[in-house]
């Protein structure tokens, strides 16, 4: 795993999403690291940029999947034009 450093982020900034996380059961940590995977993955010019999808299918398959908070994922995903070539 990769550190990342944020610097002179604005104390009100940082108290609202330590307030955010605080709403959904989480440390800021974790809250900002699910919200930092998700920004990058919207960002991906297909699913198998983010993830390929035979890894994908190889981790479904193991216990401990959570199924329900991939498909809130996916539901949450912008919709994007199909490009036919």
């Amino acid at each position: 795993m990769a550190d990342i450093l944020i610097r002179k982020v604005d104390e009100a900034t940082k108290e609202l999403l330590r307030l955010r996380a605080e709403r959904r059961g989480r440390s800021l940590e974790a809250d900002l690291r699910d919200a930092l995977d998700k920004l990058a993955r919207e960002e991906a010019e297909s699913p198998d940029d983010a993830e390929p999808f035979g890894d994908w299918l190889v981790a479904i398959s193991r216990p401990g999947f959570d199924l329900d908070e991939t498909l809130d994922l996916l539901r949450s995903a912008p919709v994007r034009p199909a490009h036919l070539e």
